[in-house]
């Protein structure tokens, strides 16, 4: 039996939704989800007195809470998404599985190790349950991170053997410059970092995935991190995390990956990511609001070098935020799998925890 798209729209199920945090993230959340019309936010919590309110009324939302755990014992409620500081993941993942409610986890899904581990495990005890990450966001969802595989599944570049992503701007700190309010992106307790946390599971999101997966870390060969590269009061007593870094890291299948972002040091680099292959390679900046173009360079028949320019049509990519929360209640519906599962994850995040320990360690 076949079903038209009409159909199967209608045929859908419509959620409730709990939100957990009221702050820019989960603002954002919520915003997508009214567009979807998929769902109904029946419930947020939040610690802060005046940012629950703020958003309760600014979205219309029945029920508000201090303690996230009122949410669980709704049995109307389908799903919880957790837009916390990372350092709160964890009890709060755990609690929700627990509770039988599917959920949606932002980005990192964790910060140390054996976090990570127990998130797995308790996972794997709730097979029924949805449980989603959010590191597809800026990567996997995208028109270009579609075209880019294609262009590698192809065979065209050749055996991809190396990575080069550089990104680094000035004064662009999430918790000074960037969502000043956010004080926790500083705090590496909370946080887990500065851009290797924040962005890096993006990066290696669209970097490793566009490879298929296969590419398993051997070693990391070199990394270091700084920080304090101007005067500038962070308004903040715990100012810990690093402002800019570089990662050069062997895997397996012969890659090389040469890593490098800064949210503040004193050169700008713009986005950008080459990916070198013994037949071609390709030059992007990944970011759908970046530079819509793709350049290809590979051999004509007549074996000469050339430079082909490959536009993206981002026509009917609306807002990556809209496109993560579609896929989420697609997931849900059963029609998708999760981009990025939390093994996948967990391994992203496993080679960032590596490339800090060796930073460390390095100094």
């Amino acid at each position: 039996m076949h079903f038209s798209l009409s159909e199967m729209k209608m045929s859908r199920k419509f959620y409730n939704i709990g939100v957990v945090g009221a702050g820019m993230i989960a603002r954002q959340h919520l915003e997508h989800i009214r567009n979807t019309g998929r769902a109904e936010v029946t419930w947020i919590a939040a610690l802060r007195p005046g940012n629950l309110e703020e958003v309760r009324s600014e979205f219309g939302i029945k029920n508000k809470t201090h303690d996230y755990r009122d949410m669980l014992k709704d049995p109307k409620v389908d799903a919880i998404l957790i837009t916390t500081p990372p350092h709160l993941h964890r009890e709060m993942f755990i609690e929700t599985l627990r509770a039988g409610k599917h959920v949606l986890l932002e980005k990192p899904m964790a910060i140390r190790t054996e976090d990570l581990n127990e998130l797995l495990e308790v996972q794997a005890e709730y097979p029924h349950v949805i449980a989603m990450e959010c590191s597809g966001r800026h990567a996997r969802l995208t028109p270009k991170f579609r075209i880019v595989n294609e262009i590698v599944e192809s065979g065209v570049l050749g055996d991809v053997y190396c990575i080069h992503h550089q990104s680094v701007a000035r004064q662009g700190r999430p918790g000074i410059e960037f969502h000043p309010e956010g004080k926790w992106f500083l705090d590496r307790s909370r946080a887990g970092g500065g851009p290797i946390f924040d962005w890096g599971v993006y990066d290696l999101s669209f970097h490793l995935g566009i490879l298929g997966d296969s590419n398993e870390l051997e070693q990391v060969e070199s990394a270091w991190m700084k920080r304090g590269l101007d005067e500038v009061n962070p308004g903040t007593e715990i100012y810990d995390v690093e402002e800019h870094f570089a990662v050069n890291m062997k895997f397996t299948n012969g890659l090389g990956y040469y890593w490098e972002r800064g949210v503040h040091a004193n050169v700008e680099v713009p986005n950008e990511t080459r990916i070198y292959g013994t037949r071609g390679g390709i030059k992007l900046a990944y970011c759908t609001w970046d530079d819509p173009v793709i350049t290809l360079y590979d051999f004509d028949q007549a074996g000469r070098a050339r430079e082909q320019k490959i536009e993206v049509d981002m026509t009917n990519h609306s807002n990556d935020g809209y496109v993560l929360m579609e896929h989420f209640f697609n997931v849900l519906d059963g029609e998708e799998q999760p981009v990025i599962s939390l093994e996948l994850a967990k391994k992203h995040l496993d080679i960032i925890i590596k490339c800090c320990q060796f930073a460390e360690n390095s100094v």
